[in-house]
């Protein structure tokens, strides 16, 4: 749930609103520790009313436990 939790990276780009998921493809790499998470995701293409979300996902013992790569459509 952690990879698809935030809003739409786009929310960032001055454009809010409903960012419908075409493909979302997430790597489960460990259990995360005990602790908190900490989550970064980001976008380095958004074009032709697509945008791609890059997640990854780090436990308390600052190791990687989860990945995603998102397409989605831009908000109207």
């Amino acid at each position: 749930m952690a990879v698809d939790a935030l809003p739409p990276v786009t929310f960032d780009l001055g454009l809010p609103g409903w960012a419908p998921t075409v493909e979302l493809t997430v790597h489960v790499r460990a259990r995360p520790a005990p602790g908190w998470l900490r989550v970064r995701h980001a976008t380095r293409n958004v074009a032709g009313g697509m945008f791609e979300e890059d997640c990854e996902v780090w436990d308390s013992a600052d190791r990687l436990v989860a990945q995603s790569r998102q397409l989605a459509r831009l908000p109207r």
